[in-house]
Parts: C-alpha cells; structure tokens; sequence
C-alpha cells in the first residue's frame, strides 16, 4: 500500500522566490606553456545557453620571468551571478634542460604521505609535485637544471612565502624547508 500526497502553495506568496540560474561555461586551456621571451594573450570564451557572455581578466604573466602563474577569468550570467575559470600559465626556459626526477615519492618521516613527480608537459626542465610537505596537500611547482633543483616564483597555499629545495642525485632524495613556516621534509623514491 502507498500513500501519496500532494502539496502546493499559493503562488502569490511564493512567486520569485526560487528559480534557475545557469552558470557562465568557459571554453579554454587551464593549462598553458610559454617559452621565456614568448608572448601570452589571455584567451577565455564564456556561454550561457548557447549565447556568448563578456569575460574579464585578472593576470599577472610576466613571460620575461620564468615562473608559475595564475589567470582568472570571470563572467555574470542574466541573473547577475559571476562565474570563474582558472588558468595555469607555466613559463619556461627551454634552454634548460633537467634530468627526469618524474615519479611516485614519500615523506620519510610519514611514509603514508605520498605525491608525484611529473614533467610539466612541453617544457623541459619545470616539474609539478602533487605534495611536498604539510599534511598531504602542498603542490607546488619546481625546475631542474640537470641534477639541480631550484624552486620557481609561484603563489604558495597556508601563506608560505618561500621553498627551499635540494636534490641528491646519489641518494635519490629531496629535501623541502618551507618558509616562514620552517616545516622541513625529506621524500625520496616509492
């Protein structure tokens, strides 16, 4: 046996309360490589059902500065509601070529810790690490210059200002200090 209700309200007291919105949709690389030197134009399409919205930027890209920077694009719908896409720009030296230190990693001190090492697709020597340090979750971006590593201008999580990195190629180990935190951890290979 079922038992079914039906309840409606009186639409004088209940007309604009409550109606759908649909969000702006972007169309763009969230990911984009920038030889030193090379140039960047901010490049974001925003739709609302089919129909082109005006998209603004926020961006910094330096592309004379090798580093790791972020770009927001933004949009409002009909209803007045913004909606934001991220974009990382990667800008490389590609005279710079490291060794491949890509793959699984642990934190010495907490081997349940983990991350990944990758080559950062179309450079040569700029490496993402999913976690380098506080509780599992501090990516960061780096470069290699042969065995050396050295850490790239990028915006930090938990207000770190600065990484110190260093690489043992005998040891196969990578040590972080983060600053002004003064956290350090020791990964090596899984």
């Amino acid at each position: 046996m079922a038992i079914v209700a039906f309840v409606s309200c009186d639409t004088e007291e209940t007309s604009d309360v409550s109606r759908v919105t649909t969000y702006a949709v972007f169309e763009y690389d969230p990911i984009v490589v920038i030889p030193l030197g090379g140039a960047f134009e901010p490049s974001a399409i925003a739709t609302e059902n089919g129909g082109e919205l005006q998209v603004t930027t926020t961006e910094n890209v330096n592309t004379n500065v090798v580093g790791i920077y972020d770009v927001v694009y933004s949009a409002t719908n009909s209803d007045g509601f913004e909606a934001n896409a991220f974009q990382t720009v990667v800008v490389h030296d590609p005279s710079i070529v490291g060794n491949d230190v890509s793959g699984a990693i642990y934190d010495v001190g907490r081997p349940e810790r983990t991350g990944v090492i990758s080559l950062v697709e179309g450079t040569t020597s700029i490496f993402y690490c999913t976690d380098f340090g506080f509780s599992g979750s501090f990516p960061m971006y780096f470069q290699m210059d042969g065995d050396v590593i050295s850490e790239i201008p990028q915006n930090y999580t938990f207000d770190v200002e600065s990484v110190d990195l260093t690489y043992d190629p005998v040891l196969l180990q990578f040590t972080t200090f983060i600053n002004p935190q003064g956290f350090d951890y020791t990964f090596k290979y899984q």
